[in-house]
């Protein structure tokens, strides 16, 4: 299955997306699935849940949460059990370490978003190279120019962890499906989610490069990266230093 992991909505600031639209977007574009990750919120959810029955796609419940240092998508096994952010995190800012072990503590999984994209406020670079508990890489971000993401490609590989692909659609429909995430079994839920994530099944899909062989929807679309050691292993972490 082709899931874009990160789209916002107008639940995010200075957001207009509307789920529905972007649902139908996605389908046109030959995904199977959105997950919405707004910033700092999971507000939404049964607008979300509607809007993938009415378009007949895939429609799950994220959150992009800004703490201390850097952009991390959080997703849980069930988000309409996850208490408010500010009981679940306390006051802002919220530090990253606490933000990446309270997730894990819900049984879900957090992926460091973006780590090396240097136009936004402290991103997190390096500092991934020192936190317990990552789930996973974004390795492929649609709107990210310039070298952020072979960056994180190389901090995934150094840290045995899998990368993950998605458009990062904020400001234009458009956006959505130009990066996703290829899961390897399907999914029907954001439990199904969290546990091919955490198992490192899934790869990142970019769109528009030279397709190989076969047709239908996996043309121009080139999946890169599961997990490198079908495992966890905690070799060569902190071993690297591209960013700030």
């Amino acid at each position: 299955m082709l899931i874009d992991l990160h789209v916002h909505t107008h639940h995010s600031h200075g957001c207009t997306l509307v789920p529905r639209e972007v649902l139908r977007r996605a389908r046109e574009t030959g995904l199977d699935g959105v997950v919405f990750t707004d910033m700092n919120t999971l507000e939404g959810l049964e607008e979300i849940r509607a809007a993938g029955r009415e378009e007949g796609v895939l429609a799950l419940r994220g959150a992009e949460i800004v703490p201390d240092r850097g952009h991390y998508l959080c997703f849980s096994p069930d988000p309409a059990a996850v208490p408010p952010l500010a009981q679940l995190f306390g006051t802002p800012p919220w530090p990253a370490r606490e933000v990446v072990r309270k997730v894990a503590e819900l049984g879900g999984a957090t992926v460091a978003a973006h780590p090396y994209d240097k136009t936004m406020e402290r991103p997190s670079g390096d500092y991934i190279f020192t936190l317990e508990g990552l789930a996973a890489i974004e390795g492929l971000n649609a709107r990210r120019r310039g070298p952020g993401n072979d960056l994180a490609v190389e901090a995934a590989d150094h840290m045995s962890l899998p990368r993950i692909g998605a458009s990062g659609a904020l400001d234009s429909i458009d956006d959505v499906g130009k990066a996703a995430t290829l899961f390897r079994e399907p999914v029907t839920g954001e439990a199904d989610l969290v546990r091919q994530i955490k198992a490192g099944t899934v790869y990142c899909v970019a769109v528009g490069v030279t397709p190989g062989a076969g047709e239908g929807r996996g043309q121009g679309r080139r999946p890169e990266g599961g997990r490198r050691d079908g495992g966890r292993g905690e070799g060569g972490r902190g071993g690297r230093h591209h960013g700030p």
